[in-house]
């Protein structure tokens, strides 16, 4: 039987479809900066590079450090996001929520974790009734630092073993998200598995390159590793 007692996953691209909503999402957001057309394909290909990181920080890039910018175009981007949700247009991957029900059953904590603010991952969460599945959450806007740094995994593991009064240490994780971010922030956690899962940002040789310990099609097969 594995020794591995959490698992912190990340969200879009990871357990929920994203789908181009995220890119969606900050071009509403900052088409009101008027960029021009060749600035505005500039922006996206560094909001794909970016993928997985806290959003305020890549707000911050594209307008130049300038923070009041940056926080109103963030305001729009979580606005703008939320209203793609609440439409219905950010479902779960196949299996997803069965995924969760069958790593609690083995008594494996569920942990999320994400870029986004908080008033985005609870709205997720809700319309995806993923409540009663998850144990722990974190999102980027609670901790000093976003991906790649590790601080939201770190995060995850404080709250549940606060939550659950014991004393699980890294080696006793695994994580899975689709970034390169996420790969980085995993390494630098020291967590067990580190999988990088194909079904969003970043394709097989990017996640190899970043240093995965394992490489899957879907969130949903890390069972197979548990």
């Amino acid at each position: 039987m594995s020794d591995i007692k959490l698992v912190v996953l990340d969200v879009a691209g990871t357990t929920a479809k994203d789908d181009g909503l995220v890119v969606k999402a900050f071009i509403n957001a900052i088409e009101p900066l008027n960029p021009s057309a060749a600035e505005l394909a500039t922006m996206i290909d560094y909001v794909n590079a970016t993928m997985g990181q806290r959003k305020i920080d890549v707000f911050m890039h594209l307008c130049n450090q300038d923070s009041e910018l940056a926080n109103a175009a963030h305001d729009r981007f979580v606005e703008s996001y939320s209203n793609l949700v609440a439409e219905g247009l950010l479902e779960e991957f196949d299996g997803v929520s069965d995924f969760f029900r069958e790593l609690r059953a083995r008594g494996v904590g569920v942990a999320l974790t994400t870029g986004f603010p908080r008033s985005i991952l609870d709205f997720i969460i809700e319309n995806l009734a993923w409540e009663p599945l998850v144990d722990v959450s974190v999102a980027a806007s609670e901790v000093v630092q976003g991906r790649p740094a590790p601080d939201m995994i770190e995060r995850a593991i404080e709250l549940y073993n606060a939550d659950r009064g014991t004393g699980l240490g890294a080696s006793h994780v695994a994580i899975a998200g689709d970034t390169q971010s996420d790969i980085q922030a995993g390494l630098s956690a020291h967590a067990k598995i580190v999988a990088g899962v194909t079904s969003g940002a970043s394709s097989k040789e990017e996640l190899v390159a970043a240093g995965a310990t394992h490489t899957l099609d879907s969130v949903v097969e890390l069972l197979d590793l548990i």
